[in-house]
């Protein structure tokens, strides 16, 4: 994949049990993760959150907003070909999960939870 070209993955079907269950799964073979924290009352941009996995899970609800995307080598520094799995929490202080898995270890994922790309 080229620099820049993302592919989004299906999700919409997901429970939201399937979705933690995902999260971890992902968490278990990723080699980074981060949470951010944006509280409009405080700042306008996205702030380091420190906290455990199980406490950044405890902002994922039904409504969430839930990705999977094939970044390909984008925002990599070493050209390495990446998934993006995450949230967005759409809490009136908005919480974010970002984990970052290389692709060639996505594929079990990608068959267990039925996800496919987006046309």
């Amino acid at each position: 994949m080229r620099f820049g070209e993302f592919n989004f993955y299906k999700t919409d079907k997901l429970s939201i049990t399937e979705k933690i269950d995902l999260l971890n799964d992902c968490n278990g073979i990723c080699y980074k993760w981060w949470a951010d924290k944006l509280d409009c009352t405080v700042s306008f941009s996205r702030q380091k959150l420190d906290c455990s996995f199980e406490e950044i899970l405890e902002h994922l609800h039904e409504d969430s907003h839930f990705v999977v995307i094939d970044r390909g080598t984008w925002g990599s520094f070493d050209n390495k070909e990446h998934f993006e799995i995450g949230f967005r929490s759409m809490e009136p202080i908005d919480y974010f999960l970002f984990i970052e898995v290389e692709s060639n270890k996505m594929p079990p994922i990608l068959e267990k939870y039925g996800l496919v790309p987006l046309p």
